[in-house]
């Protein structure tokens, strides 16, 4: 990355945090004469919507994803304005589980997932968080730089690396593993009716170190903000296999995604393409 672009990043945190949405507004509504950034956006939420009962709105949605994704690329240079999300029902990574074992929490990139984990410190639920280890390289682009200093306000970063093996190993009891759901891997899965290739990491690590599964989904509250509901856990037993348990876990994230689509970041990059 260029000097300049590198300091055109970091001039995004002298704007006003208050500013940013009109600012991403009018900037959108610039972009949005160019056919293809606009046909861009409606692939984008075309991937994530196209087989469920919200298809005839992604015209509408590409929209609203546009400035969902600008704004995100603004906020991260204001950490204290997405680490301070309100948090519902934490007690299940607190007082209401048992300590004597490890919980693997299940997020996706939706809405302010990076300042999810500083919330769920805040709340008392800080945790290890799986991480590509190009994130943390010295020469990582500067946004990512950024982006990672967000992530950090959460809890301790942990590459992947080593592989299942090596993280197995380290989940003691009472531990909180953050594994995102939406990854790109080499297992068929269904995710809102399209087929696609996704990550069987979360669902295999909590079946074999015996982990309740604890899904944190992001929602809008109804008066313009979000929360981060934290859900009652699943448990590996409960289901016939890691594959079985997976599947429940994408259902459930699912139904979250579906009430707010155009708030998951980048869709066309987060899961593998099962056609190909």
């Amino acid at each position: 990355m260029g000097m300049q672009t590198e300091v055109i990043q970091r001039v995004r945190g002298l704007v006003p945090a208050a500013a940013l949405p009109g600012i991403v507004r009018r900037r959108i509504d610039r972009l949005w004469a160019n056919d293809a950034y606009r046909e861009l956006q409606e692939a984008q939420m075309r991937h994530v919507v196209e087989f469920t009962d919200r298809a005839e709105e992604i015209p509408e949605l590409a929209r609203g994803h546009a400035e969902q994704m600008m704004l995100r690329g603004y906020l991260r240079w204001h950490p204290r304005r997405i680490t301070r999300q309100p948090v519902r029902d934490v007690e299940w990574l607190t007082t209401r589980r048992d300590r004597s074992r490890p919980v693997v929490m299940s997020f996706m990139h939706h809405h302010r997932y990076d300042g999810m984990f500083g919330s769920l410190a805040r709340a008392g639920a800080p945790s290890n968080i799986l991480t590509l280890p190009d994130a943390l390289e010295p020469d990582a682009p500067v946004q990512i730089k950024q982006h990672i200093r967000v992530v950090r306000r959460g809890g301790t970063l942990v590459p992947t690396t080593g592989g299942t093996g090596v993280i197995v190993d380290a989940m003691l009891p009472g531990s909180i593993w953050s594994i995102a759901s939406d990854v790109p891997g080499r297992t068929p899965v269904d995710f809102l009716g399209r087929r696609v290739l996704g990550s069987f990491g979360a669902a295999r690590i909590a079946t074999i170190t015996d982990s309740p599964v604890v899904l944190v989904t992001s929602h809008r509250d109804g008066a313009g903000g979000s929360y981060l509901q934290v859900h009652a856990p699943l448990e590996p037993k409960d289901f016939a296999d890691p594959a079985d348990l997976l599947s429940e876990m994408l259902r459930r994230h699912g139904q979250a995604i579906l009430e707010w689509p155009e708030a998951l970041d980048a869709p066309l990059s987060r899961w593998g393409r099962a056609d190909l």
